[in-house]
């Protein structure tokens, strides 16, 4: 006999990807008949999101380490009658269902909870990023691109243009000038920013990054310096290679989508690609290189210059510039790294906290408490948070 608690995860997950026989539909609507809460779940997540959009999110999860998780936590505690299979489904369960009480949660379109699973409790709160950032000229001024149009004019003549959203270069004038000229782009905490280069490439930067870059590429490469993390679509230029280059890597494509994340503070960078290719090479020792193909991601130890090719989790590299957080299995210290760039906050540790790992996805336009009280409800209770000002207090 089935466990009931799997059953009803697995049908539910059937339910919204439509693949329940007439059968299983039917045995559902009984379950739904005499449990009114279980009905409340499936009727709210139902409303909640694009199907598509959920079923990207939980396929994106992780049910081995789910697994993991659980075995290593009840392991010591069964004694000899470990009933391991009963805990594979509790992992799924985890998995399918938490994805349903997030959703329930944070899927709305205005900032409401809809349910009482996570009761917004914060009385203060802080408001989410947006597209702030900084453009330093060749001659050291500095342009704020936070407040409304921009139009400008390098010494060789490459035009500047844009808003709030977004900045593009353009340079269809001749021009005498020898010398190279280089902005500097500099997103600060708690902002988002896109930018068109001269050749055409897109460009998109998280919170805490700065892009290096010439106003007018040369005849041999387009090359650009980055510090922190940003999205690439590069144009295709099969006589001209693009090079990114960072502390410990230097990645180098003709034309391509990929996701480098580069910042001081974390112990690796890491080089996600999604379509085309890309070479990586280490900056220290050039003969040193690595050729990746979509899906994969080049992650190098800056201790130790070790770099591992491995598949990647692609929605969850790329999360970031498509509007969300996504943390799969992720340990919360990496998280509030995260929630600090974009939210411009302090994180303060108080007491002793479990180690453990969260699941969850919440879009990035919510409101800081959005995103605490999915941790929360992913961390079962056994981590709390306050907010004071600009400052959020993380306990047990």
């Amino acid at each position: 006999m089935k466990n009931e608690p799997y059953e009803f995860a697995a049908l539910i997950s059937g339910y919204l990807s439509n693949k329940l026989s007439k059968e299983e539909e039917a045995h559902l609507m009984q379950i739904l008949e005499k449990d009114e809460h279980k009905r409340k779940i499936l009727e709210y997540y139902k409303q909640t999101a694009p199907a598509q959009e959920r079923l990207d999110y939980m396929s994106s999860l992780n049910v081995d380490a789910a697994w993991d998780k659980v075995r290593q936590r009840y392991d010591g505690k069964l004694g000899k009658n470990r009933n391991y299979s009963f805990l594979k489904y509790v992992a799924i369960l985890v998995l399918i269902v938490s994805s349903v009480a997030l959703w329930l949660v944070f899927g709305t379109k205005d900032n409401k909870v809809i349910t009482s699973l996570a009761v917004d409790k914060h009385v203060q709160d802080v408001l989410p990023g947006g597209n702030v950032a900084v453009l330093v000229l060749s001659d050291g001024k500095r342009v704020s691109l936070d407040s409304g149009a921009v139009a400008l004019q390098e010494k060789d003549g490459t035009q500047v243009s844009g808003n709030q959203g977004g900045l593009a270069y353009s340079n269809d004038v001749a021009s005498e000038q020898q010398e190279v000229l280089y902005n500097t782009l500099i997103v600060p905490r708690g902002g988002a920013y896109n930018i068109q280069l001269p050749d055409g490439t897109n460009v998109w930067l998280n919170a805490m990054s700065e892009l290096r870059f010439p106003v007018k590429f040369g005849t041999k490469e387009r090359k650009v310096e980055l510090i922190g993390e940003a999205y690439f679509e590069v144009a295709k230029n099969k006589n001209v290679p693009f090079k990114v280059l960072t502390v410990h890597q230097e990645i180098e494509v003709k034309g391509t989508h990929f996701n480098v994340n580069s910042y001081a503070d974390e112990n690796f960078v890491r080089t996600t690609l999604l379509e085309g290719s890309v070479k990586i090479l280490d900056p220290a020792v050039p003969a040193r290189s690595w050729l990746l193909s979509p899906g994969e991601q080049a992650e190098t130890n800056k201790k130790t210059g070790q770099t591992v090719v491995a598949n990647a989790n692609m929605k969850e590299a790329v999360a970031w510039k498509n509007g969300y957080f996504l943390f799969n299995d992720e340990k919360l210290e990496s998280i509030m790294i995260k929630v600090a760039r974009w939210y411009d906050i302090e994180v303060v540790y108080e007491g002793k906290l479990e180690e453990q790992s969260f699941l969850g996805q919440v879009e990035r336009t919510k409101k800081i408490s959005s995103v605490l009280n999915l941790l929360e409800l992913s961390g079962n209770g056994n981590v709390h948070f306050k907010i004071s000002g600009r400052r959020v207090v993380v306990m047990p």
